[in-house]
């Protein structure tokens, strides 16, 4: 190994004796700890531009103070007694005077009060393994085969470092073909933008629609990861309410200033579960044509229906070039895929081609010609549908039992898509002994209180259900009502 060690220039101390005191401050620093491999003498002597009798004697110094030792055959490794003098060891004084704050930009202030926009982790439950698929149903058999074949890189032309900043085109082609079938999206590879994930997404349209001030619309409930990036932007955020028949359209012709951007999750609304009816998209898109408003639809659940037919995205019904289109494979194929994606709108595909260019050129080509082969061979189709009769097995078992068990105590929402389902309690039941309770019975259970900006319903849970089995949720759902009853 190699080792940057830096000497005084006009040390009077013998040149071993500076290298020991180096190493030492380096253990000491924490840059070296307990445990690590030194580099042998001889690569020491080199590094550090000394003599390698110098190198050795400053091993025998640091040897003989216990905070290195040499393992025969093995090499030279710091000591555990070396943690302990980290550990204890004074830290750098503080600067007499405080150093002047950075001239942030409007962006940097915000980011530097980050009491202003809501916490990271405000939508990610371990709870619900944070809205991934279960560990049984990630195809990492399948992904590993794919990956095998395309790591052999038999085009020769991939090799080439400059790429499409939009995307590897095979893929987007194979991406726009399934959406066709899957999601009756229109869409060509042209107007079919890869990511490395959503949030890269979504950043981008907000650096090109928003200015701080600009009012932008959601879901109340709604998904808090999009909302805090609005903040990030600076813009004024206003809710809309959410019923049955998803997002309520007639409460934006209430709103007294210009919308530039809607966000709505209108194939499963998170995280009530609804699924927008057709009547309020067609509403939806009759607003944007007359506000001029964008609507920004994320297709985050799309692949998980039972029972109801799902219906064609906004997007396949934008007659306004309105929408922008969002969707990963996420709720698939995480975490071996993470890709996400946007469809956008003709008047914004050349600003978002060259924005895009600037702030997010690369991401690994391997993954990417792997996902073309695994869409093109029917394979993300197989596993969709593999998975989804899997997790309807488990939501039926889990709105059994709990019928069963609560019968009218409890009241569910959202159990036609997704992988999640909303319980709302009686309103005389104690919210802290249903978590606790929950919790001691192994209940994937999570308040969507920090779902909602304002008028969080009381007693209202989410549930997941994929990541157990059907005796799994039945038993532990069983013991949930038996430690309520017990009281």
């Amino acid at each position: 190994m190699q080792f940057v060690l830096t000497l005084p220039e006009n040390s009077k101390q013998p040149i071993y004796k500076q290298v020991c005191d180096g190493l030492r401050q380096a253990i000491e620093e924490g840059r070296l700890r307990a445990g690590e491999k030194l580099p042998s003498t001889r690569e020491l002597a080199i590094s550090a531009k000394v003599s390698r009798f110098t190198a050795i004697r400053s091993y025998e110094l640091l040897t003989a103070q216990g905070l290195i030792e040499t393992k025969v055959g093995s090499g030279t490794f710091v000591t555990q007694k070396a943690a302990v003098t980290a550990n204890t060891a004074q830290p750098p004084a503080e600067p007499a005077e405080a150093l002047a704050e950075p001239a942030f930009s409007l962006f940097g202030k915000r980011m530097a009060q980050p009491q202003m926009i809501e916490a990271p982790d405000a939508e990610l439950f371990q709870e619900l393994n944070y809205g991934a698929p279960s560990i049984e149903q990630i195809p990492l058999r399948q992904w590993r085969e794919v990956l095998n074949k395309c790591a052999r890189f038999q085009d020769k032309t991939l090799f080439q470092y400059v790429s499409d900043p939009m995307g590897y085109m095979h893929l987007r082609e194979a991406i726009c073909a399934y959406l066709a079938r899957a999601r009756s999206i229109k869409c060509t590879s042209a107007r079919l933008v890869l990511f490395s994930g959503a949030q890269s997404a979504l950043d981008i349209i907000c650096r090109l629609l928003l200015e701080p001030g600009n009012t932008v619309a959601v879901e109340n409930p709604g998904f808090p990861g999009a909302r805090r990036i609005f903040n990030a932007h600076g813009a004024k955020i206003i809710t809309i309410p959410v019923d049955e028949d998803g997002l309520v359209v007639d409460e934006l012709y209430k709103i007294d200033q210009p919308i530039k951007l809607i966000y709505v999750t209108p194939s499963h609304q998170d995280p009530m579960g609804v699924m927008m009816s057709m009547e309020r998209r067609q509403q939806l898109l009759k607003w944007a044509q007359q506000s001029g408003a964008f609507i920004l639809e994320d297709d985050h659940d799309s692949e998980f229906h039972y029972g109801e037919k799902p219906l064609a995205a906004l997007q396949g019904l934008d007659r306004g070039d309105s929408v922008i289109y969002l969707a990963s494979f996420w709720k698939v194929l995480f975490p071996v895929v993470r890709m996400a994606f946007l469809v956008l709108p003709k008047r914004l595909q050349a600003p978002v081609h060259q924005a895009k260019s600037y702030f997010e050129r690369d991401f690994p080509l391997l993954e990417q010609i792997a996902l073309t082969e695994f869409i093109n061979a029917g394979t993300l189709e197989r596993q969709v549908k593999r998975n989804k009769s899997v997790y309807a097995r488990q939501r039926a078992a889990l709105a059994l039992v709990l019928a069963k068990r609560f019968k009218d105590r409890v009241t569910t929402y959202g159990i036609s898509a997704g992988m999640h389902m909303i319980l709302h309690f009686h309103k005389n039941m104690d919210k802290s002994k249903i978590l606790q309770c929950a919790q001691q019975a192994g209940v994937p259970l999570v308040s969507t209180s920090k779902h909602y900006i304002a008028d969080a319903r009381a007693n209202e849970f989410l549930i997941g259900f994929a990541h157990h089995s059907e005796e799994e949720l039945t038993a532990c759902i069983n013991s949930f009502a038996d430690l309520m009853a017990a009281g």
